[in-house]
């Protein structure tokens, strides 16, 4: 885009597809004779998630570079149909305790390696599970400023600290019950990202397995800290951050009226947004994709796509009984809504569709 690479619009292909494509067809050859009733037993949602799908194929004849939606609409498929095998694999008893162990294991190998790279501030060279070669002094690198010295915001294996931190977050609501010291040393790593979404979804969970007593009690504490600490929290918030994010709002609703209906097409916004020649606050181009899933598919697939995937979410909320349903869905909804890397990366993308596929298993808690 105006001669600058962006990772965002680069066709790759990572191990992670190769493995859920395997997995895929593994899954089919395994229950080919049961797919009838599997189908059946997830209808709903297959059949918005299928004419999302086909739609998403379709619109592109709208889109501004078709090659680009075709691939990014490709992976969207993979993984949607690895949201209804997994949640058939997660629905059967025998492994629903296999499914825990290795989110736990992951879980601890990302909070080692976050307290490695808080501690150390810099990487640890595991490039070959997909750590980020950085430092301290990294141009763009996330920091965070404690006691008056700018520190690294651990990254884990992910590409920005909100991500991890998203990550850590849906673990532990998933783990918290069964897995105590897990959970505490995940949420110790948590705090180091310094991610104010991971914060608030935490919180949210924790609220939500309160009793009412406590719930109440837990509301007045919330308020009397808000008055306290609330305008210090604001003010920590960098202003630029805000500006460059309600600048990208802007932005998303003048791109959602060049193609109403159809949008521009999946994995355009970028390009659209170069013709706006916008520049942030500290007079850099900009050209990231809006932080808002929503308007962020308003803009790419049209009101009918921003309609069918709201669709596709109603289908899923039906499914939504018990505390931690609850928590991963309003996880899900908090981080669409205040960034997009559910949508436009491939680790966001599998955490989505998985934690859908959880939701809709069957599985009650």
């Amino acid at each position: 885009v105006l001669g600058l690479p962006i990772d965002y619009r680069a066709p790759a292909i990572y191990l992670s597809d190769i493995v859920v494509t395997i997995y895929l067809i593994s899954f089919i050859v395994t229950n080919f004779k049961s797919l009838a009733n599997i189908a059946n037993k997830f209808k709903n949602f297959i059949i918005v998630l299928l004419i999302f799908n086909f739609y998403l194929f379709a619109s592109t004849i709208f889109s501004t570079s078709k090659e680009a939606s075709l691939i990014f609409n490709l992976r969207i498929l993979v993984y949607s149909l690895l949201a209804i095998a997994a949640a058939y694999t997660i629905s059967k008893r025998s492994t629903q305790k296999y499914a825990l162990v290795i989110i736990s294991f992951s879980l601890m190998l990302q909070s080692l390696l976050i307290f490695s790279q808080f501690t150390m501030q810099k990487s640890q060279g595991l490039w070959i599970v997909g750590e980020r070669s950085f430092q301290s002094t990294t141009p763009g690198i996330a920091h965070v400023t404690l006691f008056g010295q700018q520190l690294l915001r651990p990254y884990g294996t992910f590409p920005h600290p909100n991500v991890a931190g998203a990550f850590l977050a849906l673990g532990l609501i998933l783990i918290f019950q069964s897995r105590k010291i897990i959970a505490f040393v995940a949420g110790i790593a948590t705090v180091l990202t310094f991610s104010r979404t991971a914060f608030v979804t935490l919180l949210l969970a924790v609220f939500l397995g309160l009793p009412t007593p406590k719930k109440l009690i837990s509301i007045a504490l919330t308020i009397i800290l808000a008055f306290l600490i609330g305008p210090t929290i604001l003010n920590s918030i960098p202003t630029d951050s805000i500006a460059e994010r309600l600048l990208l709002i802007q932005a998303a609703l003048d791109i959602s009226l060049v193609q109403p209906a159809f949008g521009i097409g999946s994995n355009n916004f970028i390009l659209e947004l170069s013709k706006l020649n916008l520049f942030s606050p500290a007079e850099t181009r900009l050209l990231q994709p809006v932080h808002n899933v929503f308007l962020l598919i308003l803009a790419e697939n049209g009101v009918i796509g921003l309609l069918l995937f709201a669709a596709l979410l109603l289908a899923v909320a039906r499914n939504v009984k018990g505390k931690v349903k609850t928590a991963l869905f309003l996880t899900i909804l908090t981080y669409a809504s205040v960034d997009h890397f559910l949508w436009t990366l491939a680790q966001g993308q599998l955490m989505f569709w998985l934690t859908l596929a959880y939701i809709i298993s069957g599985k009650k808690t």
